[in-house]
């Protein structure tokens, strides 16, 4: 009893730890694409070259080395938590099952990334392959993120859900999460269209876009600045409405979603008018990543909130 105890103070600080050191992997996964440092390790995984540790690495090497190696220690704090979070929490307490999530979300994401090297979908290419699999490892990263999230919310000590009286609303939640992943997945689709068909302008990189020749990739950058904007609004007013007669925790995390919103359109014109950098970039995913992180608890917050009789049923119009 002592030692279950003991392992629940532990667990929200590695809880939280590990679910800000994955934030940072994905930053740095951001420096990799950017710089085409991909096929830094050769078409090897998980080796580097034919090494572990590759010797004389270039400077390309040394980045997609580092993203591997950080990769790796991120994939340990997900297992040290599945462990400690069984040693601490009775069975199929819902802390048991988002931390099995998260270990389960570690592996699949570590094979969508080594297959990205297998296949030579890195650099400068451009294959159907690559435009399935790039939104697909945001996707995966984004449960991945929203899994660890939840279990240090509910590790931390914080209300466990309930639906009693919200299940007219959970439609709106389901879409609200959706319209993030789709928002996600085509903003990784233009990532990838800076960094193979970079533009010395921003007239350049629109007339590009609807050129007779463009590729596919190409005409598709358009579709993200119109669905992040469309997303974004859909995003907010669900907070919003959905939070409206929630607890002050729930109204506070509602609030934040929309000030997040609101950042981010700034920061996405910010790295068109700038024609992308890697700094602005960065910002970018990670305001991203904190938009995505910020809807999640908002949802786990509300779900732990009780629902007063006369609030009941609540249907947002």
């Amino acid at each position: 009893m002592q030692q279950s105890l003991g392992a629940r103070r532990i667990f929200p600080y590695l809880a939280w730890a590990t679910l800000a050191f994955n934030v940072a992997v994905i930053l740095w996964g951001t420096v990799v694409r950017a710089t085409g440092s991909g096929a830094g390790c050769g078409d090897s995984w998980p080796k580097c070259g034919q090494q572990f540790v590759p010797a004389n690495p270039t400077v390309e090497t040394l980045i997609e080395f580092a993203h591997r190696s950080s990769s790796f220690m991120a994939g340990l704090g997900v297992a040290a938590l599945f462990f400690l979070s069984f040693w601490a929490w009775p069975r199929r307490h819902l802390v048991r099952r988002t931390a099995t999530a998260s270990a389960v979300l570690i592996v699949t994401e570590a094979a969508l990334g080594a297959s990205l090297v297998i296949f030579g979908w890195v650099k400068d290419d451009i294959s159907v392959g690559r435009m399935v699999v790039v939104p697909l490892h945001l996707a995966n990263t984004f449960l991945l993120l929203g899994a660890l999230a939840v279990t240090a919310w509910w590790g931390s000590g914080f209300a466990l859900p309930t639906l009693t009286g919200k299940t007219k609303s959970i439609r709106w939640i389901g879409i609200g999460l959706m319209t993030l992943l789709v928002v996600g997945a085509t903003g990784t689709l233009n990532a990838l269209a800076d960094a193979v068909f970079p533009a010395s302008s921003v007239a350049e990189g629109i007339a590009d876009e609807f050129g007779a020749t463009a590729p596919m990739l190409l005409r598709l950058r358009i579709l993200h600045p119109v669905i992040a904007i469309a997303g974004g609004l859909l995003v907010a007013w669900i907070a919003a409405e959905v939070g409206r007669r929630a607890s002050r925790q729930t109204q506070r995390l509602a609030a934040a979603v929309s000030i997040v919103v609101l950042s981010q359109f700034f920061i996405g014109i910010a790295n068109i008018f700038f024609l992308t950098p890697l700094s602005i970039q960065i910002v970018h995913l990670l305001v991203a990543d904190i938009l995505w992180l910020t809807f999640v608890l908002f949802v786990v917050s509300w779900l732990g909130d009780p629902v007063p009789a006369r609030t009941k049923d609540l249907v947002v119009t």
